[in-house]
C-alpha cells in the first residue's frame, strides 16, 4: 500500500453547484469530502456532483466495507443526480445521505487514514497530534502492529475535521490552522486546546470539531 497516498482533491466549482436541491448537494459534497480525507476514496479529482460521482463513493464505501450495497434510497440519484430530481425525492434522499455522513463519522479506519494523513501533517506533526511517537506511527501506519483503539479514534477524528478544512486550506494552511489562535476557542490554538492524550469526547476537541464544521457548512452533522 502507498502510504504517501493523498487525499483525492473534490474541487466543484460554485458555478456549478444546483439552485435546487442545495441540501441534497451540500450533504453529497460532505460524504465525498468525508471519503477522500478517510483515504476511501481513490482515483482522479472530483469537479462535479452528478450521478457517476455519487457512484463512485458508494462503491468505495461498499469496498471498504462501511456500507452494504448501494441504499435503495440512493437509486434515483444514481440514474439522474442530485440537480434533476424532483423536491421531494432530494429530501429523502438527503437524509439518506446524512445517515451515511452519520456513519462514516463514527467509523474509524486507520488502515486507509494513515496515509492521507501523513500526507497532510508529515509524521512529526501528525504523531503530536495524536500523541504517539513517530517511530510507533510508522510501524502502525506500515501494518507492522496493530493501531491502538485511542490512537484509532484519534486519527478519525483528525480525517474528520481535515474533511472539514479541506475546502478552505491547502495541507500547509492545515497544518497552520491547528497552530494559530483562534478567538472562537478562547484565545487558544486547535492544538493547545487538544492538550495531551486528548479524547474526541472531550470539550477540547469537540469545541475544534464544531470550529472547523463552520467552514464546510457540516456544523449540523457534527454537534
Amino acid at each position: 500500500m502507498d502510504y504517501d497516498r493523498r487525499m483525492v482533491p473534490i474541487r466543484i466549482h460554485p458555478d456549478s453547484a444546483p439552485s435546487a436541491n442545495r441540501r441534497l448537494h451540500e450533504r453529497l459534497l460532505t460524504l465525498l469530502t468525508r471519503a477522500s480525507a478517510m483515504g476511501v476514496l481513490a482515483g482522479a479529482t472530483v469537479t462535479q456532483i452528478d450521478a457517476q460521482a455519487v457512484q463512485r463513493v458508494l462503491t468505495a464505501l461498499h469496498k471498504q466495507g462501511l456500507i452494504g450495497a448501494a441504499p435503495v434510497a440512493l437509486a434515483p440519484l444514481l440514474k439522474q443526480g442530485p440537480a434533476r430530481l424532483d423536491a421531494a425525492t432530494a429530501q429523502r434522499m438527503a437524509d439518506s445521505v446524512e445517515q451515511l455522513v452519520a456513519v462514516l463519522d463514527d467509523s474509524p479506519v486507520p488502515s486507509s487514514e494513515w496515509a492521507p494523513m501523513r500526507a497532510v501533517f508529515g509524521d512529526e506533526v501528525l504523531g503530536d497530534l495524536l500523541g504517539i511517537a513517530p517511530a510507533s506511527l510508522r510501524r502502525y501506519a506500515g501494518a507492522e502492529r496493530a493501531t491502538p483503539q485511542a490512537t484509532a479514534e484519534r486519527l478519525h477524528w483528525l480525517a474528520m475535521v481535515v474533511s472539514d478544512l479541506a475546502g478552505s486550506y491547502n495541507d500547509f494552511g492545515m497544518r497552520r490552522w491547528f497552530e494559530r489562535p483562534r478567538t472562537q476557542l478562547g484565545g487558544k490554538s486547535p492544538r493547545a486546546l487538544l492538550g495531551a492524550r486528548w479524547t474526541p469526547d472531550e470539550k477540547g476537541a469537540q469545541q475544534v470539531r464544531r470550529l472547523a464544521a463552520t467552514l464546510s457548512g457540516a456544523s449540523a452533522l457534527a454537534a
